[in-house]
């Protein structure tokens, strides 16, 4: 698929995979509209693909809210007309343990973010994905929504939500000429997310994948018509036990959280208070 000219939405375009994503986008020619809640990292995301004049807008959108997603689509079509590429990236991750009703709070601000995002603006910008078919849907999970991490139990369950609704919807997609791919990060270093530990470690820092390794296989599944792919590739391997030998996979649960209770997912994480954490506004 060429992206010279192709019309393309990119959430949680800020900062990490969204935005290196949205630079790639550009610079194979593609007219990207890029939206997450900070504006100046918009604008400034903009001017570096080139600006306006490039064919690149922005909108400053929460994506868990429907006005904003609503807003986002009618932007879309009154300056483009199409849309044929989605890339759901908006994203946020809070770690501690499911200890009460703060912890439900956490819930639902979570998975407002990662789930209902990706389900409000696929819902939106659907009749002009379908008007501009053949179009993609690239929604960016995460391993977390394959394999349970201890301590990122709201992270966890908006991306097994977005894993498994993808894996539904992708034939109601089909039928209206709209492709679905679903990306699956691991660890991956990012602003708010350093991963120093693992960096540091001589054998788990093979783990971590790029930003840049995140948005080439994004390109590639849209380029290639691909169902989706996991970064780092290998990472299929860790499914395994669960499937395989879940006394094993529980084992495994048990001493990951003895060790590293902090870790979570690809989207940026900042320590607010002690058990919480929350990523910058994408």
């Amino acid at each position: 698929m060429e992206f010279l000219s192709k019309v393309c939405v990119v959430t949680g375009a800020s900062s990490g995979i969204g935005r290196r994503t949205a630079l790639d986008l550009g610079a194979a020619g593609a007219r990207v509209c890029v939206a997450a809640r900070r504006k100046e990292r918009l604008t400034t995301l903009v001017d570096a693909m080139g600006g306006s004049g490039a064919g690149h807008s922005w909108v400053v959108a929460d994506v868990a809210k429907r006005d904003d997603v609503r807003a986002l689509a009618s932007h879309v079509e009154r300056l483009y007309g199409r849309c044929d590429i989605l890339i759901n990236n908006a994203g946020f991750a809070r770690e501690g343990p499911f200890d009460g009703p703060g912890a439900v709070g956490d819930l639902e601000l979570v998975v407002g973010t990662n789930f209902w995002g990706t389900v409000l603006c696929t819902a939106e910008l659907l009749p002009l994905l379908a008007k501009s078919a053949p179009a993609h849907v690239v929604n960016v999970a995460s391993v977390a929504g394959r394999l349970a991490l201890p301590g990122a139990s709201s992270y966890c369950a908006s991306k097994f939500a977005v894993v498994g609704w993808s894996e539904a919807v992708r034939a109601d997609l089909a039928r209206r000429g709209v492709r679905l791919s679903l990306i699956e990060p691991g660890f991956v270093p990012t602003e708010g997310f350093p991963q120093r530990a693992l960096s540091r470690h001589p054998l788990l820092r093979h783990a971590l994948a790029s930003d840049a390794d995140v948005a080439r296989a994004i390109m590639e599944v849209i380029a290639g018509g691909k169902a989706g792919r996991v970064v780092p590739r290998w990472y299929h391997l860790l499914e395994l036990p669960r499937v395989l030998m879940p006394p094993l996979h529980r084992w495994a649960q048990g001493r990951a959280a003895a060790r590293a209770p902090g870790l979570s997912g690809p989207h940026p994480v900042v320590r607010l208070a002690p058990g919480r954490a929350r990523g910058p506004e994408s």
